[in-house]
């Protein structure tokens, strides 16, 4: 019997805002998270958490209506973005849960397309989407820049896939 303490998924608060930082593994997103938590408060966006125990150790963001990004069909599209689970707790399915709680979030907010962008050299993330019927529809050279919490501009290359799911 398995007696794991319970994952929790829930929305964040701006009281979660320096956990999100990892321990300084992300300050350098400490601007962006900022801005996707005031995006939140407005409407535009949802930060989801998994818990256990109390502790943070996994997130997904959602950017609401993308029609004009990532679309093929017209249709509002909600875009999953900076899905993490920390080391200790990957393979536990809280990727996972993440995710389909995002979708659930989305279908109730009457969404029928999530979208979702994985790197290209990200095999354990491309297993995971295709497992929950994601489907590659593009590709995007993954080339954006952003400032740090420094304000220093830094610029990021990634190559990806772009994946859609019908809701």
């Amino acid at each position: 019997m398995d007696r794991s303490p319970p994952v929790v998924v829930r929305f964040a608060t701006e009281a979660d805002l320096p956990a999100l930082e990892w321990e300084g593994e992300y300050l350098h997103y400490r601007r962006l998270f900022k801005k996707a938590m005031a995006e939140a408060q407005r409407g535009r966006r949802l930060l989801l958490l998994a818990e256990i125990d109390g502790q943070i150790v996994g997130q997904i963001f959602v950017q609401l209506s993308t029609r004009a990004a990532f679309s093929t069909s017209g249709a509002d599209s909600g875009y999953l973005y900076a899905l993490r689970v920390k080391r200790p707790q990957r393979n536990q399915g809280i990727g996972t849960q993440l995710i389909l709680e995002a979708e659930s979030q989305l279908r109730q907010l009457g969404y029928g397309r999530t979208v979702i962008s994985v790197a290209r050299r990200n095999t354990a993330a491309r297993r995971l989407y295709h497992r929950l019927e994601y489907r590659v529809f593009s590709e995007d050279p993954g080339e954006w820049s952003y400032l740090d919490h420094l304000g220093q501009l830094r610029e990021v290359s990634e190559p990806a896939f772009v994946l859609e799911k019908w809701l």
